[in-house]
């Protein structure tokens, strides 16, 4: 028992929990996104288990993976030997002391390599997606990249890292020539080695034998151990630097699609760094670490206040040279104004005598299609409930349909159904939803390695101003890609047929976050949105995108960069700033309505007139990407963590639910002015369980198939018998 607890791992993991338990809270976040504890939501488990590359999952992707984790562990290994090597003085005599420490201490690398494959065996038998031989193949996969790239990263070690006998000699004792200043440190870092020292009686070799610590040491002068100990950890500082140029070196090629790895490789990459950056700064400070860490962050703080450093992501298309428009409360009022709301509704009105002029009919049924946000879960689930109900209306969905609302991945899903329409590409053929299920996450997370975190060199051209390339560039070339290009336009495009009622409108929204108002993004006046029905008393709650950035070349922007504006998710997608003065930041439209009803019944309360007197009916076609009644949860706060954050997690979690219920007091108040005019139809992906498809912009096989499937759930059958009526 004795031999078992002096043994050099378990003493490894002492000296972590007792010195350097950051090291570990890597690990526990790895752990945790593997197992499903942390971001099972974002679908990040299914980013490790599941990766992508290459628009496929193959083994490569988990070649990849395998490098990745490989990596990680040395780092991790690397990183613990700088820090602490010195403390096992009898690593100093032994042959190839690294390796020794290594070996020794990949009982955490080990454990988590298995639990890793184990969790891939696992994910490929309950989805039930190709044959069960793949499984294996994956796994082999994953130990193919990571034994590879151990035994490259050894074979350097080997070669470079200098032993007790290089020092020394075999078979000599080296006579070291001492000034008085190199006593007098040798003693003090003998001395602080001495006073640091754990004792370990056994370790494991190279060939996994257990031997006595007692071997060698007593024979070697302490100061040549020393020696062997500052040599590996310079040796060891040089790999760690090399390995973090080569990151940084991989921004050059980001654009070439074998160099985007699969989203859990880079955000492994990520943590690699950050353990070698944060094991240098233990290394240099030492005691000093905190007052360190605090100083480099200050310094990094201001350096981010200047103009080198600190970047604002821009709208793509719009012109940031000349002067910024002033966003204040007597612009918004004039924006407001009653001449600009009116001139608004004169022209909707035309639009909407165009659009009644394409039917035969006096009274032609009009169509409202308002659409959720949720990601590319929304995105497939749009296109697929859109599918159908195009199918009822035997392919006249979008002939009827006046507008579109709503936010986020539904917006993108009914944009690009809109096109396909448009441009008379079959857009009830079952490759549209492979094509908007494709991967997008990859590209961008890359981007976000090797590019946003540091400084931003390569640029690109659009509208005729350059612009920097970053993770929303990669986001929107990514969709351009998938949906072979069919949205990549300014908006200026969709006017003419939009006006002309040879497409839906579709309104793009999103929320300003200096204020919390609405930005309504279109080709098309949209003061009318922007007051309430008591324009003398009513805060102003939205703001024209023409009129505020009329100097700006608004017409130019970016159909692409309009909708990730309504898609703007935290640290995913960055917020884009617009060129006003304060400048205007932009969040995601799910944050003041994730459906868009309140945009949808907006357009009926101020057209109410024409509408009756026009139309033989408004049909409301709502695309959820939740359940409207979801179960209701019980309070699992039991501990008083759990007690503490159970307010604000609670909140967040009702978010949905109370922008449900605002939404239902909205539509009841404009269907008491309608009546039997007005008929709402609902479609909702409503599995709850714990395999529905995540929010993300990375789908798995078997998501998107439950995704698919969604549509025959029967409320959302019932919801296609009505169409049919």
């Amino acid at each position: 028992m004795k031999k078992i607890w002096s043994s050099f791992p378990v003493q490894l993991i002492v000296v972590h929990v007792k010195y350097n338990q950051f090291l570990l809270v890597y690990w526990f976040i790895l752990f945790s996104a593997v197992g499903g504890s942390f971001g099972e939501n974002l679908g990040i488990p299914y980013l490790f288990l599941d990766p992508v590359y290459l628009d496929e999952v193959s083994i490569w992707g988990f070649i990849i993976m395998g490098i990745a984790v490989a990596g990680f562990g040395m780092a991790f290994n690397v990183t613990s030997y700088i820090l602490d090597g010195f403390r096992f003085p009898f690593l100093g005599t032994l042959p190839k002391p690294l390796a020794h420490f290594c070996i020794n201490n990949s009982l955490i690398p080990f454990s988590f390599l298995v639990f890793y494959v184990i969790k891939i065996i696992e994910f490929q038998r309950d989805a039930g997606v190709g044959e069960s031989s793949e499984a294996y193949v994956k796994v082999a996969g994953v130990l193919i990249g990571c034994i590879s790239f151990l035994i490259f990263l050894f074979a350097y070690f080997f070669k470079t890292n200098r032993d007790i006998f290089k020092v020394l000699g075999i078979n000599q004792q080296l006579k070291i020539k001492r000034t008085n200043s190199q006593k007098l440190k040798a003693f003090r870092k003998l001395q602080s080695l001495k006073r640091s020292r754990v004792r370990v009686d056994y370790y494991l070799s190279l060939r996994f034998k257990v031997y006595s610590t007692k071997r060698f040491e007593e024979y070697y002068d302490r100061l040549a151990i020393l020696r062997v100990f500052l040599q590996n950890q310079r040796n060891a500082i040089i790999i760690e630097s090399l390995v973090l140029l080569l990151i940084f070196s991989l921004g050059l090629f980001q654009d070439v699609a074998v160099f985007q790895i699969p989203a859990a490789a880079s955000g492994t990459l990520l943590l690699t760094m950050i353990v070698m950056l944060t094991g240098a700064l233990s290394f240099w400070f030492r005691s000093w670490i905190i007052s360190g860490v605090l100083g480099v962050f200050i310094i990094l703080n201001l350096a981010f206040t200047t103009n080198f450093l600190s970047y604002q992501y821009p709208a793509y298309g719009l012109n940031y040279e000349s002067t910024p428009a002033e966003y204040k409360l007597e612009n918004l009022q004039e924006y407001a104004s009653e001449k600009n709301v009116e001139a608004s509704k004169e022209y909707m009105l035309e639009v909407l005598e165009n659009w009644k002029a394409k039917f035969k009919e006096d009274k032609p049924r009009m169509v409202l299609i308002t659409v959720s946000g949720g990601g590319q879960r929304s995105a497939l689930w749009t296109t697929n409930v859109l599918q159908k109900a195009d199918s009822v209306f035997k392919g006249d969905l979008m002939n009827n349909t006046f507008m579109i609302t709503g936010a986020s991945g539904g917006l993108f899903g009914a944009a690009f159904y809109r096109e396909l329409a448009w441009k008379n590409l079959d857009p009830q053929a079952q490759e549209h939803l492979a094509d908007i299920s494709k991967d997008v996450l990859n590209p961008v997370i890359f981007s976000l390695l090797v590019n946003d975190l540091f400084i931003k060199f390569r640029n690109f051209e659009y509208g005729g101003f350059k612009y920097k390339k970053e993770r929303g560039y990669e986001f929107e070339q990514r969709l351009k890609s998938n949906l072979h290009g069919l949205l990549d336009n300014p908006i200026s495009a969709y006017r003419a047929p939009e006006y002309n009622a040879e497409i839906p409108l579709l309104i793009v929204g999103s929320t300003i976050t200096n204020d919390g108002r609405k930005l309504y993004v279109s080709p098309h006046p949209t003061a009318f949105f922007n007051t309430g029905a008591d324009r003398d008393h009513s805060k102003i709650q939205g703001v024209d995108f023409n009129l505020l950035l009329a100097q700006h070349q608004p017409d130019s922007l970016r159909f692409l960069t309009a909708l990730r504006m309504s898609a703007t998710f935290p640290y995913f997608s960055p917020s884009i700033v617009l060129p006003t003065k304060p400048r205007m930041s932009i969040a995601d439209a799910g944050i003041s309505d994730n459906y868009g009803i309140s945009d949808a019944t907006t357009f009926l309360h101020v057209f109410e007139d024409w509408i009756m007197e026009n139309t033989s009916e408004v049909v409301m076609i709502t695309i959820r990407d939740s359940s409207k009644e979801p179960p209701v949860e019980a309070d699992h706060s039991k501990n008083l963590i759990q007690k503490f954050i159970s307010p604000i997690q609670g909140a967040v979690k009702s978010w949905d639910q109370i922008q449900t219920i605002k939404n239902e007091q909205r539509f009841d108040m404009i269907s008491s002015d309608y009546g039997s005019h007005l008929r709402r139809v609902e479609f909702e992906y409503q599995n709850q369980k714990s395999n529905r498809a995540s929010l993300s912009w990375r789908l798995t096989d078997r998501e998107i198939l439950n995704i698919l499937d969604g549509i025959k759930d029967d409320i959302n059958q019932k919801a296609l018998k009505e169409l049919e009526k």
